[in-house]
């Protein structure tokens, strides 16, 4: 597996993208990049042949096409949809297998290093989803315009940064103790948030006290546990206003909040628009399908 690894400033150049969706049959064409995609896979699997060598994809995969590196579908695929997103970056390494990178990671992690795996599957891939979307918002303002496009190279800085933040999942963990205790408490909650899920409930279920642990969250965090699994009920919302069509009372439901009222007030509160407006505002995305 090879790395692009990336120290200080991102330096990212947004070229261009879109949501793909397979109309019947499809395969992937022949083609060489002149710069990177990122491939984010939302349903569906394929197969392309990638610099000599055979490649499957399937709906949670994210990869990196690499640039002069020739690829094309080599079976057919049926139901198939991804965002593809190209970019440029500056000053950049790539660096071949894991023996090179891990070094690079024990030095380099309080330095501003970042590192992007060419595949990867993260656990939870709602957060790069509700980025790209809004990327393709952004595109979609400034396409018919002399404006810059400076904000659409920030949007790809943004959707780069969670896709760090999500592989370096997938890498080898710090050493044991607090922080590790931290992220576990908050997979626990992204993963457990829409079940009604109670403060009480996740203190025990790590052996805290109540107090405690909600006086320790707050420390780490800035804000309440509430306040995270509300950020987090939020953010699946925008995923499925992103991917899917059901309703706003259907929305809330399943991110574990029954009333329908309560999270419009919520989402505006976080969001700034009613969810409504939100999903009419993400409705402009850049659509292709071959």
């Amino acid at each position: 597996m090879r790395y692009v690894i990336k120290r200080g400033n991102m330096n990212v150049t947004y070229v261009s993208g879109g949501l793909f969706v397979s109309n019947g049959r499809w395969t992937h064409p022949k083609a060489k990049l002149k710069d990177y995609e990122l491939v984010i896979v939302l349903k569906g699997r394929f197969y392309m042949d990638i610099g000599g060598e055979k490649r499957e994809f399937q709906k949670g995969d994210c990869f990196l096409l690499f640039p002069g590196k020739e690829h094309w579908g080599i079976e057919g695929a049926w139901d198939v949809s991804f965002y593809w997103l190209h970019f440029r970056m500056q000053d950049e390494e790539v660096v071949d297998g894991d023996r090179h990178v891990l070094p690079l990671l024990e030095q380099g992690q309080e330095g501003g290093l970042f590192v992007f795996p060419e595949r990867c599957r993260p656990e939870e891939q709602a957060q790069l989803v509700v980025l790209a979307n809004q990327l393709l918002y952004y595109q979609s303002l400034y396409k018919k315009t002399d404006r810059p496009a400076r904000p659409c190279d920030i949007m790809m800085e943004l959707t780069l940064y969670e896709l760090a933040r999500a592989a370096g999942e997938t890498l080898p963990a710090k050493g044991p103790g607090e922080e590790s205790q931290m992220d576990k408490i908050f997979d626990y909650i992204r993963a457990n948030c829409y079940k009604n899920l109670q403060i009480a409930e996740v203190a025990r279920h790590f052996g805290y006290n109540p107090q405690y642990f909600i006086r320790m969250f707050r420390r780490k965090t800035g804000m309440s546990p509430k306040q995270y699994m509300i950020r987090q009920q939020i953010q699946q919302s925008k995923y499925l206003f992103a991917t899917t069509s059901l309703k706003i009372t259907e929305v809330a439901k399943q991110v574990g909040m029954s009333d329908a009222r309560a999270f419009s007030k919520q989402f505006r509160k976080y969001e700034g628009v009613s969810p409504r407006e939100y999903r009419r505002a993400f409705q402009k995305t850049h659509y292709n399908s071959r």
